[in-house]
């Protein structure tokens, strides 16, 4: 019995999804296994995937396509928000990702490229503006790092399922 426990234990923390974390000036890039499959396979899919994943919105741009790698640029409407003085402040972010391809693993480089405003107005303010000298969230955006991890991990892992699941 408690094998089995292991075994499954084991399995699944494997097959975890990606995860990504917001630091003062981004996210850094991640590594993903996936069970081998060809590269022109999987920029496929992730082209499929960014139409399908976008469709509700603005749609997606997918260029700089090589035979291993592209970028999917889009929109995420409520990207972000924070609260100041009692008022919720939500943002739409412009995101690109780059994707690598490499058979049995893929990185991910995520970039939020520009901020709108509620009345999506674009904002001067990037992702360091949030952030103190000394990396912490300046006062008044505690829920921009949780809100923004949230929005980023739900897109990166969709991803991952689409790709998983094509199998």
């Amino acid at each position: 019995m408690y094998r089995l426990v292991f075994l499954f234990l084991s399995v699944s923390a494997l097959a975890q999804p990606p995860k990504m974390e917001l630091e003062p000036y981004g996210f850094d890039p991640i590594e993903v296994s996936i069970p081998a499959t060809p590269n022109d396979k999987l920029i496929e899919i992730t082209t499929a995937w960014a139409q399908e994943f976008n469709r509700k919105e603005s749609g997606a741009d997918v260029t700089e396509v090589t035979t291993n790698s592209l970028t999917i640029s889009a929109y995420k409407r409520n990207g972000f928000f924070y609260r100041d003085r009692g008022e919720t402040h939500s943002h739409r972010i412009h995101y690109s990702m780059k994707i690598t391809f490499y058979e049995n693993r893929y990185t991910v480089a995520f970039a939020t490229d520009d901020i709108y405003s509620d009345g999506d107005k674009l904002i001067t303010y990037k992702i360091p503006d949030y952030f103190t000298p000394e990396g912490k969230l300046k006062d008044g955006y505690t829920d921009l790092k949780p809100s923004l991890e949230r929005t980023v991990n739900d897109i990166v892992t969709s991803h991952y399922n689409f790709i998983i699941n094509f199998r």
